[in-house]
């Protein structure tokens, strides 16, 4: 069983919408899953330019938002997004001991300045909470435009193929 050739309105580079949609959907990569996803894709191809396009604008987005995320992982920001309010030295910035001194007769460190505090909303108002059900609406909108069935709910990560 070949692969059929992917419809040029598709990317291949920089970005392979197909693997990117392959891995939304939680298949394992085989020769007949690549197939039949690129039989889906070519149909949509040829049916939509208009679809193609925002197939590809719903993927660039989440992998907008899921970069900028990793991001804010990678420098130590991302719980801050999680806090309804936050008290406290920028984050990554390191005080040094000449931040911290105090202006008096006898030499006093200010430590409060330390002091970090922050309160958390409520779980559905995260920004977590937020940008999770963001990417899974976008994931939605990309099966059901493809025609292609989550198992377990909108843009859950797992999906069945749909055959028309």
């Amino acid at each position: 069983m070949a692969i059929p050739t992917l419809n040029n309105l598709w990317r291949i580079t920089p970005k392979d919408d197909r693997e990117l949609i392959r891995g939304y959907a939680g298949w394992p990569l085989s020769v007949t899953n690549l197939t039949e996803l690129t039989s889906i894709l070519n149909r949509v191809a040829i049916t939509s330019a208009p679809a193609v396009r925002q197939v590809q604008q719903w993927i660039d987005e989440i992998e907008t938002l899921e970069s900028d995320y990793a991001d804010q992982v990678e420098n130590g920001t991302a719980h801050l997004n999680n806090a309804a309010s936050y008290e406290g030295p920028t984050p990554g910035k390191t005080l040094s001991r000449d931040d911290l001194k105090k202006k008096a007769d006898v030499l006093e460190w200010d430590t409060s300045l330390l002091r970090v505090k922050y309160e958390s909303g409520g779980a559905g108002g995260t920004a977590g909470a937020v940008l999770g059900g963001r990417l899974v609406t976008l994931k939605g909108r990309i099966f059901q435009a493809l025609g292609i069935e989550p198992v377990s709910g909108a843009g859950s990560g797992m999906a069945t193929l749909v055959r028309s």
